[in-house]
């Protein structure tokens, strides 16, 4: 299992085993979907549930792939 760092919307670190992971997309800045954070991602798990990050999702992708 290899995983990765990100930073949390209140800035506390959080481990993504990066084989969970089903898709990234951008946060959304509003509407029904909409976290607390304006710009980062969003990453989905396979088992339905997601993580929003600090992290834009060209620097998460980076991280994920150097993780395994």
């Amino acid at each position: 299992m290899a995983f990765a760092t990100f930073t949390r919307p209140d800035g506390t670190p959080v481990s993504i085993n990066t084989a969970e992971v089903l898709s990234l997309t951008p946060v959304p800045p509003d509407g029904p979907l909409a976290g607390p954070l304006t710009v980062g991602t969003r990453i989905a798990f396979k088992n339905g549930k997601h993580q929003d990050v600090k992290e834009l999702v060209a620097a998460v992708e980076k991280k994920l792939n150097a993780a395994g």
